[in-house]
């Protein structure tokens, strides 16, 4: 009944139209969370995109720095003291570690190769040759290159760090280089710094070179260089033979504090127009990616400065963190509970209603019974004082016969005997023969007897006296015995603990009566072959039963009579109960409880 009136109400339009609302509530709730974690995602992405954009930015902007300082150099120091830049190259490299190397390059003649070749050597660079190769120690088809028309070697002549790696550097052609090449023949038409498509490192990574031409050659009117030792070589006389300023720049450097700022964020650093990768792609760190993607942020800034025409391009997901998840999932919990609370209040209220009206109706209903309850109370009440009524004429009558019984005795058997003995003991009195006296005073004595015993039996009816002597159990022992159940051929099962001995006086009284009258209506009506009787204490309680196989009757068509009655009311007196079991044919089992309530004395 309360689950079909929960799925009732539940169904209620109003209470459907509750819930409809409230999960429109919950869903607007969510959805601003979600929507401000998103724009908080979106601002947080937008300042770290301009601080990396600005970092990788500074970074160019290094870049143009040190070459511009490179070049600058190199122009001042002149042919002989181009080691004197080492300093200023060293101390850029370390502060800056994406400067990967420094390179300086001079415009040599054909003719010029072998002296000037000879003129590096002296400066201690002992394997010191011009050479070109197209890498991996391959040489080119071709021994020298023409540029604008006019045939040129732009080999090394200083580079930094000088580890013992790069000493094979020293003295190679840069033209052999295609995508060096195009990017000096670049500088040379534009005058400005070129950047170079980038190119992987042997060593791993990616970098790129920008390319400063100090001066470039004219094809109209060549200088041909002087040997680097000549001391009246001017540095004018030395940029004049083209020389070059080459920066090398790491890009993977460029990019590694931006993935620190940035670490759920996809970088990319792209070179010119065609958008080729750079650097290596940041991937975003499993730990800093959203667990529910929602969105992405995309920002492209372009950076084309100084000859550097790179576009850094960032990408990150915005989206539900495991904190956030949380928030949702303890705010749902929140507003679940809440609800249920509203929705408990309301079945509460409804099932108030409900009840009241069930109880109105009830009400109704038991106003309506009460009559019909009332009359049949009566009825019952009019019935047992009706069995009452007759149970005490009984208990009278039965108190009348006794009394008869007993008055029926005393003048039947007390009457005779005394006047036997009264006339016994007058002739007695007045005989003359002695040989007579033994005689009479045997007849008194006999009739003494016979008058003991009736008075004993009369005594036994009223009160036995074993129950005084010797206790319950032999009380009802004797009284079985006096019924003399051998002459009916009932045999006998009898059940007695000692401990119904200790009994008060009240229990064992009533125990005696209610057997012995069980047992006179087994015997009297019942018929049977087996009787079974058991007296038994435990728990507080006497327990008596007394079975039998006999007739047994129907207790629906037959009532009770007026030894069951008594048996019944003697154990209500006690505050006990009787059950009783019978059919026809199946015998009567009788079942009787008393409970041992300590008596208060008197």
């Amino acid at each position: 009944m309360e689950q079909s009136n929960r799925l009732y109400y539940l169904c209620l339009p109003s209470t459907l139209l509750r819930l409809l609302s409230w999960l429109v509530v919950l869903l607007i709730v969510l959805g601003a969370i979600v929507f401000g974690k998103l724009n908080a995602q979106r601002i947080d992405f937008s300042n770290d995109a301009n601080d990396a954009v600005q970092h990788v930015k500074a970074q160019i902007l290094t870049n143009e720095v040190a070459l511009v300082g490179f070049s600058s150099l190199l122009r001042i120091v002149g042919p002989n003291n181009l080691q004197e830049t080492r300093s200023f190259t060293r101390h850029m490299r370390e502060v800056y570690p994406h400067l990967y190397m420094f390179e300086a390059t001079i415009g040599v003649s054909p003719g010029q190769k072998n002296q000037h070749e000879k003129a590096m050597r002296d400066l201690g660079y002992a394997d010191y040759r011009v050479y070109r190769s197209a890498g991996n120690g391959i040489p080119l088809a071709t021994s020298v290159n023409v540029i604008h028309g006019v045939p040129m070697h732009l080999p090394i002549v200083f580079i930094d760090p000088p580890l013992d790696s790069l000493t094979g550097l020293m003295g190679y052609d840069i033209t052999s280089d295609a995508n060096i090449r195009n990017t000096l023949l670049a500088s040379w038409e534009t005058g400005k710094p070129v950047a170079s498509v980038p190119f992987s490192l042997r060593e791993g990574g990616q970098a790129y070179a920008l390319i400063q031409v100090l001066q470039v050659p004219n094809a109209d009117r060549v200088v041909e260089p002087q040997p680097l030792l000549a001391q009246n070589l001017t540095p004018t006389d030395f940029s004049q033979a083209g020389l070059t300023a080459v920066l090398m720049i790491k890009t993977d450097p460029m990019l590694q504090q931006v993935g620190a700022m940035m670490p759920a964020a996809n970088v990319q650093l792209l070179f010119g127009e065609a958008r080729t990768l750079a650097a290596q792609s940041l991937i975003p760190k499993l730990v800093a990616v959203p667990i529910i993607p929602l969105r992405s942020f995309v920002l492209e800034r372009n950076l084309n400065h100084w000859g550097q025409p790179f576009t850094l391009s960032i990408s990150q997901s915005a989206g539900l963190y495991s904190q956030d998840i949380q928030l949702l999932v303890l705010i749902c919990v929140f507003m679940c509970f809440a609800y249920a609370l509203y929705y408990r209040s309301l079945l509460t209220k409804y099932r108030l209603k409900l009840q009241r009206d069930a109880g109105l109706t009830k009400l109704s209903r038991q106003h309506d019974n009460l009559e019909l309850t009332v009359a049949h109370r009566t009825q019952e009440l009019q019935r047992k004082n009706a069995e009452n009524t007759q149970l005490a004429h009984q208990l009278i009558r039965v108190q009348e016969d006794q009394n008869h019984h007993f008055a029926k005795q005393l003048h039947d058997e007390f009457g005779q005997t005394l006047t036997a003995i009264k006339i016994n003991a007058h002739i007695l009195e007045t005989t003359l023969q002695i040989q007579q006296v033994p005689s009479y005073a045997r007849d008194i004595t006999s009739q003494a007897d016979a008058l003991y015993g009736t008075m004993r039996d009369m005594i036994q009816s009223l009160r036995p006296e074993a129950l005084d002597t010797f206790g319950l159990k032999v009380g009802v022992e004797q009284c079985i015995r006096a019924l003399h159940l051998e002459e009916h051929a009932i045999q006998l099962t009898l059940n007695i603990d000692d401990s119904v001995d200790k009994v008060a006086e009240l229990y064992s009284i009533a125990s005696y009566r209610i057997v012995q009258e069980l047992i006179n209506n087994t015997v009297k009506h019942a018929k049977p072959t087996q009787l079974f009787v058991s007296l038994k204490v435990s728990h507080q309680q006497m327990s008596i039963s007394v079975e039998d196989n006999g007739l047994g009757f129907d207790p629906l068509t037959k009532p009770w009579g007026f030894g069951l009655s008594g048996v019944d009311e003697r154990a209500r007196s006690l505050g006990g109960t009787m059950d009783m079991t019978t059919a026809i044919d199946e015998g009567v089992r009788v079942l009787v409880r008393i409970p041992l309530v300590p008596l208060i004395p008197i």
